[in-house]
């Protein structure tokens, strides 16, 4: 039930932010892409009952994601990574992790067919040792940067607030606007982008925007850490199994895996990635990984972070495992005070239910 209720939030977020947009930021096509974005997170709860024997509370979360994409014509890869320590007397008790790495070469510029190679990983307690393997094979699907129709949509959102214009800019004016932006590094100043995006709204309103709406303009073009990406990539192929996550003999695998990545408005991000993999007898020994993420900014000073990852590991002749770790946590800043409520469910197998950690920090620069 807790789990469903994380997903439940997400799916109400969702639908929250697809009635609040026509133009679907998934509509824009960026020429190259290059992102990169890591998250760390940690608690750590204390508490000792002086009524009671020994300590009463005595653990933690850690928790490290990184994500890099790079897409252009030609080739792209991605490298995804996500680890997860559960501590207790800051020591790690449980973990679970898991890393891809995918290079995607297209023959045809622009098209969506691909070969790749690549590498999946694994790790997860009970586990003697991290599987590896190694793979090649064919795909379809890319990915890319719409970070500037996001910005071009916050512009308009920011201008309307300020009342510079009355109505909503229409479609093709918000991918002008976003084609400039994507053209940055061509304008010698800011100043020259700034005043494009001017003529174009002021062409279609017949307004002046004053200095405050230039100031806006400049701004959310300037602003960092809300790029988004769209798009999706199925892929299937052979590979050769590295190391054995129970000491195994290596062998040849077969298996495919599946990314995606949505903006449904300027405010959030969906991240997908599941892979499965196994010897040729692969309903009899296989490996599953799969691994979920949203964020969505609730305001600007508070965002929602929601994660999901599931491994689980069948080797031959052995009953199958599984891995579960799903996180919530939601920050905002309240009149300087910074607010982190944070969440956290976990399962292995041989569980009888869910591990529950909740925990609320509060912070305050003085000076």
């Amino acid at each position: 039930m807790k789990k469903m209720g994380i997903f439940g939030v997400i799916v109400l977020v969702i639908a929250i932010g697809l009635q609040g947009w026509g133009l679907s930021i998934c509509e824009y096509r960026s020429p190259k892409t290059a992102l990169t974005d890591a998250r760390l997170t940690f608690g750590y709860r204390y508490y000792d009952d002086a009524n009671t024997v020994g300590v009463d509370v005595n653990s933690g979360r850690l928790a490290f994601d990184y994500d890099q994409l790079f897409d252009s014509p030609n080739y792209g890869f991605s490298l995804t990574g996500a680890v997860e320590l559960t501590l207790d007397e800051f020591l790690p008790t449980a973990w679970l992790g898991q890393g891809a790495a995918t290079f995607r070469y297209y023959p045809i510029e622009e098209s969506l067919l691909f070969a790749f190679g690549g590498l999946e990983s694994s790790m997860a307690t009970g586990q003697p040792r991290p599987g590896v393997d190694v793979r090649v094979g064919v795909g379809i699907g890319r990915f890319s940067d719409v970070t500037p129709l996001a910005k071009a949509i916050t512009i308009e959102e920011e201008l309307l607030a300020l009342g510079a214009f009355v109505d909503p800019l229409a479609d093709n004016v918000l991918l002008g606007i976003a084609g400039a932006i994507g053209r940055q590094v061509e304008y010698e100043e800011l100043k020259d982008l700034v005043a494009d995006i001017e003529s174009l709204i002021e062409g279609v309103t017949a307004v002046e925007l004053d200095a405050r709406a230039l100031l806006t303009i400049e701004e959310v073009i300037l602003a960092v850490g809300d790029d988004r990406r769209c798009g999706w990539a199925l892929q299937a192929g052979i590979g050769y199994e590295l190391i054995d996550p129970y000491g195994g003999a290596q062998n040849i695998v077969v298996g495919g895996s599946a990314d995606a990545a949505f903006a449904f408005g300027p405010s959030d991000q969906l991240l997908f990635h599941a892979s499965y993999a196994g010897p040729f007898d692969i309903m009899n020994e296989n490996t599953l990984n799969a691994t979920l993420s949203y964020e969505y900014a609730l305001t600007e000073e508070s965002t929602l972070i929601a994660d999901y990852t599931l491994q689980r590991v069948k080797p031959a002749g052995l009953v199958a495992t599984s891995s579960h770790s799903a996180g919530l946590s939601i920050g905002f800043d309240i009149a300087g005070i910074d607010v982190l409520v944070q969440a956290s469910f976990t399962r292995e197998t041989g569980d009888p239910a869910w591990s529950t950690d909740v925990s609320i920090t509060a912070a305050m620069d003085l000076l």
